[in-house]
């Protein structure tokens, strides 16, 4: 992995937001399909397995927080 991706905090999984609702949920949804999107268009594997967990994180995040309307 590049040291570009591991310096950079958007790529640990963690979402620093305070406050819940709509726009949060959408916002980690927005995450996850980015994440998804750029695992699916890279040919680095480990890269692509941190995308693709981290992905699975946002989503799980999102779904949390639909829970709770």
């Amino acid at each position: 992995m590049s040291n570009a991706l591991a310096s950079d905090p958007t790529f640990t999984g963690r979402d620093d937001a305070s406050s819940e609702g709509a726009d949060d949920k959408a916002a980690l949804t927005i995450k996850a399909a980015r994440c998804r999107r750029l695992a699916a268009g890279i040919s680095d594997t480990q890269a692509a397995d941190v995308l693709s967990s981290m992905a699975r994180s946002y989503q799980a995040a999102a779904d949390r927080l639909g829970k709770h309307d």
